[in-house]
């Protein structure tokens, strides 16, 4: 009877240590797991302030007017002008001003809405960035997001440098940049085989009723002379060169002083009449041009030359060179 109460005593106190032991084994799994929990928790916690912040993080873009917050890379960008900069950096703008919409005819409009000048319609667009030409809305356009006003007359390499760093694009900038040079190169060296040394050039657009002759900056005129390095005629080279005046207007009787050895000629004509052009081409002065003899005129399409933004020149810089070498002279 003893030794059966011995034992009982003994299996008792084998149970009392098992189930102390089981006790305690759960209880440090339960603190692991809220340990583990509580590290998890907090990394993800700080994950999402790194991309709240990454979301958020802005700097301060001195411009013309002052300066403004901006956010490091802005994705929503509303522009009343500059289309061209913001799509060779890979940012395609969610509105824009109404003419660049209908009438720039290097642009895909799908993905871009046109604001024309409602402000309410920007405001629906909710942009995080505004770029304007010049100041005259800067005021309107600050009240609905951070806006940069901006006056360029450079070429498009010093444009695309600039909205590289304004759009935190910098790297994409340094990639066109690198493209366009060497889609130059090789224009050049095509238009080599048919356009000598000596040879010259200029522009010629007839608007509604004047005739314009354009320099360095517009209407094709940095794809023709800086891009392909095709040369101007000297009283355009003296006229334009240093300057940023982009035209000036001429009479017929001064024309044959500015007219190179070859014409790129061009006309504003919404009606597809224009009688100034027509006035033009019948006069003896006209006629009496050395590129007008010898058939070295070429017609290229207003809104092809008008705009001055990258992606119009990059496109102006393959239409000269095909425009040119597809002539029968």
């Amino acid at each position: 009877m003893k030794n059966r109460n011995n034992m009982l005593s003994i299996l008792f106190i084998l149970l009392l240590i098992l189930l102390t032991a089981c006790g305690n084994e759960e209880q440090n799994v339960g603190v692991q797991e809220e340990t583990t929990a509580g590290v998890e928790g907090e990394q993800g916690a700080s994950k999402l302030e790194d991309d709240q912040t990454t979301e958020t993080e802005t700097r301060t873009y001195e411009h013309m007017e002052g300066t403004t917050e901006i956010p490091m890379k802005p994705e929503r960008v509303v522009t009343d002008w500059y289309y061209g900069q913001l799509v060779v950096l890979g940012v395609k703008p969610i509105g824009t001003n109404d003419y660049v919409w209908k009438n720039h005819p290097f642009i895909e409009r799908q993905g871009t809405e046109s604001v024309g000048s409602s402000f309410e319609k920007i405001i629906e667009l909710d942009p995080d960035l505004i770029l304007s030409w010049g100041a005259d809305k800067y005021e309107d356009y600050s009240k609905i997001g951070p806006t940069i006003p901006l006056e360029l007359n450079g070429g498009p390499i010093e444009s695309v440098e600039l909205f590289g760093d304004i759009l935190g694009r910098s790297e994409e900038a340094q990639q066109w940049i690198t493209s366009f040079e060497e889609k130059s190169a090789d224009a050049r060296a095509r238009l080599d085989e048919k356009i000598g040394e000596e040879e010259t050039f200029s522009i010629i657009n007839v608007f509604e009723d004047t005739i314009r002759v354009y320099g360095f900056v517009n209407m094709g005129g940095y794809a023709l002379y800086e891009a392909l390095e095709l040369k101007p005629s000297p009283l355009v080279e003296s006229t334009f060169k240093d300057t940023e005046e982009w035209y000036r207007e001429v009479s017929m009787e001064v024309l044959p002083d500015f007219a190179g050895d070859h014409i790129i000629l061009t006309t504003y004509d919404p009606e597809g009449n224009d009688p100034t052009l027509q006035e033009l081409k019948d006069s003896e002065v006209w006629k009496g041009l050395e590129a007008v003899q010898n058939n070295r005129v070429y017609e290229v399409e207003f809104n092809h030359l008008y705009f001055d933004d990258p992606i119009a020149i990059e496109n102006q810089v393959e239409i000269l060179t095909d425009t040119i070498l597809n002539s029968e002279h």
